[in-house]
């Protein structure tokens, strides 16, 4: 008698799970697509490194701005050392997981690339671009934060 109980016990429990199973593969398991990364607006240097050492005090990177416009054109203000010289056009190797933004200068057909990560900092999406902009043995990072006009 005990052992019916039991083995009633087993096959209730079974069929309960067998019953959560099904009702789990119905619903809908979807990843949900990650958007596209949009970086249009005009983008100011908050830090910038060397090497992985700070360097933003030994520099005025205050005034630089680069403005990533909607067409996919830039335009440069301010110029200092950065991975292109003049305004051109600019794209992601990835809209929705981008590892690089490339850039090509007005005029010229040599695509510049700059290692790309798109953060949350404090509450405000920046921008981390990492180039060698001559010896290849200096990496620099600035790492930019929408003016705050357009945030």
């Amino acid at each position: 008698m005990k052992q019916t109980l039991y083995i009633k016990l087993l096959l209730f429990c079974l069929i309960g799970f067998a019953a959560a199973c099904d009702k789990f593969e119905s619903q809908n398991t979807s990843v949900p697509e990650e958007a596209e990364k949009v970086i249009d607006g005009t983008w100011k240097i908050t830090k910038a490194t060397r090497n992985g050492v700070d360097i933003t005090g030994l520099m005025d990177f205050s005034q630089f701005r680069i403005r990533f416009n909607h067409d996919k054109t830039y335009s440069i203000a301010n110029y200092l050392p950065f991975v292109v010289k003049a305004d051109g056009t600019w794209s992601l190797d990835d809209p929705q997981y981008p590892f690089h933004l490339n850039l090509i200068e007005n005029g010229s057909s040599e695509t510049f690339t700059s290692t790309f990560n798109y953060p949350v900092v404090n509450g405000k999406r920046t921008i981390l671009l990492s180039f060698s902009p001559g010896c290849r043995n200096n990496i620099y990072t600035y790492s930019f934060e929408k003016e705050t006009s357009e945030n």
